[in-house]
């Protein structure tokens, strides 16, 4: 080797050590960047799915940066997650530690009290006590529960059929064999078993006529037929059997989403109405083990209190008689009759948090005051099961839970690259429906604060510049972010209305007011809504299940014209416009074919892109900033809205789809980034846990 030789190996030697110590010098400056640092541990914990290398991560930046505040509350909540994830009891500590060192952080102090709420309400009773009661985990299928306890009906949505779980092998067993999604599109939804434990009824949704009816099938599979269902009826919920076997109590919803309380033949599916409702539906319905008495809970009529749709008790006889409901301001809803008839057990905030509560019953009417069973579940979603014979109770508790999360695209492929964020860091499981500003410099979201309801959403705006979120509260109720319209001042929403109807509003950034667009008459419609690049159009879809219509309108918000742009005989519930305003994309079909159309957006022609014929369903439709590209999320198997789902996009000319590497729960909800170069969008899924509640009857205290 010659001595220049020697000394160009030198010369390439340093460059390569002085970058290396460059760019060892940035990874230190790095590493003491407690915001990096915590990125970094999310990653490992959400991406890499390394839950211990995240706790001890957490663990480190709590260590290192307990002086910031902002940062080490954040690490100390995502520490308790990720111990929660593991089932260890470290999460109660690390909660607590939010609570004591760091009250001065007010979101990570909220989640923190939901969490400890949450543990303390399934962990603390189920240590060994002097009265024997505990809450134990038994699994996560919620449904009907057999009489013995041993079975829960179901749906496997696998394929959308009925099914038993055995409680004890932890084994899915399919009662119904419709075939897979691509060979029908129908599905089994809630079921209820029979006094014996031998039939189950069950209500079935047709997906081609997109209503549902009653049925009845043995647990083993056999004399499956449908009982009760018209054209008129358009969802029966099956509650409860009489003991005699002979009837089925529903509750009955009709086209125009009037409700009642009916009795159903077991043997010839003739219905007699027990009580009608004006407006709204029941919730929780039970009846009494010898027969005699219907509990439900319904909002109240004004002015017993307000906001009028918090509920109360109601008792009534079989015959419709009675049906005076049992007062309290409280907001309270029924979980079920004890196995001896002698007591109702229920919820109620009236404590001040959702506690449960035993209330005795003498003849349909209630006896002395309500005792406390069990303090505080959170805000946690409750779905009564029922009681077993040995006076044991089951109930699910779950939710939907929402994120949002943005990602990076590559120019040269328009698909993924890098990884991907979640946007909002605080209220996990709670926040959706993203839509990017016309100047990317925005980011607008809905952020649900409780599953239940119980608290008032809000509307975060973040800045993508600075990363500063701005709560704006709202004068709307459960509602939804849409659009920016072209001022970037002002959203389009999506909210519930009173008499529970859905409308259309432009909301205020400034002042937090609302003005409405318009409001349908029922809830039917309103999936999807599109503001037109120009912001005077507002694309929106219409229901007429009474008719089997489904309808594609567009209203002009100065003059406020309506035109019909697409009538189907299916639901049309994801569409989009062009971004020059010129051309809509929207997803149509049933049976199992799924088509991705367009149409020139004042109405035309038809144009068929894509026809999927698998079982595969289209979730969420958007187009490329420059107009080139239809994208969408696709089911990766069966229309399950807790399932994956991938993205995909097509040429707007016609063409061959490409799949990307990007699969997420319930993926929907897609925003470009106007400048093209990001995508955000909503995770959907659904959290889903059975717990049952033992040795808390008097009865059973009194055999102790």
């Amino acid at each position: 080797m010659t001595i220049r030789m020697k000394r160009s190996l030198l010369a390439v030697v340093m460059i390569v050590l002085m970058g290396a110590l460059a760019s060892m010098a940035g990874d230190a400056r790095r590493s003491q960047d407690p915001g990096v640092l915590l990125r970094a541990a999310i990653e490992k914990e959400e991406v890499d799915g390394d839950l211990q290398a995240a706790i001890d991560q957490y663990k480190e930046i709590v260590a290192k940066f307990a002086a910031n505040h902002a940062i080490a509350s954040k690490a100390l909540v995502r520490l308790g997650g990720c111990y929660e994830k593991l089932g260890l009891r470290e999460a109660t500590s690390a909660y607590q530690r939010v609570l004591a060192e760091y009250p001065d952080q007010a979101d990570a102090v909220k989640i923190a009290r939901d969490k400890l709420a949450v543990l303390q309400g399934a962990r603390r009773p189920a240590e060994p006590a002097e009265s024997g009661f505990r809450i134990r985990k038994i699994g996560a299928i919620d449904g009907g529960l057999s009489p013995d306890g041993k079975l829960i009906s179901c749906v496997d949505w696998e394929t959308g059929d009925l099914a038993v779980y055995d409680v004890a092998s932890g084994k899915l067993r399919r009662v119904t064999n419709k075939g897979s999604w691509a060979v029908s599109a129908d599905f089994a939804g809630e079921s209820v078993f029979s006094p014996d434990g031998r039939s189950i009824a069950y209500n079935w949704i047709t997906f081609k006529d997109t209503r549902y009816d009653l049925r009845i099938v043995g647990t083993d599979g056999t004399g499956q037929r449908i009982l009760y269902g018209s054209e008129d009826v358009y969802y029966p919920c099956p509650c409860a059997w009489t003991p005699d076997g002979r009837y089925i109590v529903s509750i009955i919803t009709d086209n125009k989403q009037h409700c009642r309380i009916a009795m159903i033949s077991a043997t010839d599916g003739r219905a007699r109405i027990i009580k009608e409702f004006d407006t709204g539906a029941p919730g929780k319905l039970s009846l009494s083990p010898d027969g005699r008495w219907i509990a439900f809970d319904y909002k109240n009529e004004p002015p017993l209190k307000e906001p009028a749709e918090k509920r109360d008790i109601y008792l009534m006889a079989i015959d419709g008689g009675g049906g005076l409901p049992m007062p309290h301001p409280a907001d309270e809803s029924l979980l079920g009759w004890t196995p001896d008839g002698k007591s109702i057990l229920f919820l109620s905030d009236r404590s001040g948090t959702r506690d449960a509560w035993l209330q005795s019953v003498q003849d349909g009417k209630p006896v002395g005051d309500p005792a406390l069973v069990k303090r505080d579940f959170g805000n946690q979603r409750i779905m009564p099961m029922g009681f077993d014979k040995n006076g044991a109770f089951y109930y699910g508790s779950g939710s939907s839970q929402r994120d949002v999360y943005i990602v990076s695209l590559d120019p040269a492929t328009g698909g993924p690259s890098g990884r991907t964020e979640k946007a909002a860091l605080l209220w996990e499981g709670y926040n959706g429906y993203p839509c990017w500003s016309a100047d990317g410099n925005h980011l607008a979201y809905t952020s649900f604060r409780s599953p239940e309801g119980l608290k008032p959403d809000v509307l975060v705006v973040k800045s993508m510049v600075t990363g500063e979120e701005r709560e704006i509260s709202l004068d709307l109720k459960e509602f939804d972010t849409v659009a920016w319209f072209p001022d970037g001042r002002s959203l389009l929403c999506r909210a519930v209305v009173e008499g529970h109807k859905l409308g259309l509003f432009r909301v205020d950034l400034d002042k937090g007011g609302s003005e409405s667009i318009l409001v349908l008459d029922d809830m039917g419609g309103l999936h999807g809504m599109v503001l037109s690049p120009d912001g005077k159009k507002v694309i929106y879809d219409l229901d007429d299940f009474a008719n089997q219509t489904f309808r594609v309108m567009s209203i002009d918000l100065e003059t406020g014209q309506r035109k019909e742009l697409i009538r189907s005989p299916s639901q049309i519930i994801a569409y989009n416009l062009s971004p020059d305003g010129k051309w809509l994309a929207f997803k149509e079909g049933k049976l199992g074919i799924i088509c991705l159309r367009v149409i020139p957006s004042e109405g035309g022609e038809k144009r068929t892109l894509l026809r999927l014929e698998t079982g595969g369903g289209i979730n969420s439709i958007a187009w490329s900033p420059d107009g080139r590209y239809i994208y969408f999320a696709k089911w990766e198997k069966g229309s399950s809205k807790s399932e994956a789902c991938s993205l995909w996009r097509i040429p707007a000319e016609g063409g061959d789809p490409v799949k990307y590497d990007l699969t997420i729960d319930g993926l929907s909800t897609l925003s470009f980034h106007p400048g093209g170069k990001k995508l955000a969008f909503q995770s959907w899924r659904v959290v889903s846990e059975v717990w049952v509640m033992e040795n808390f009857l008097p009865a059973a205290k009194e055999k102790k």
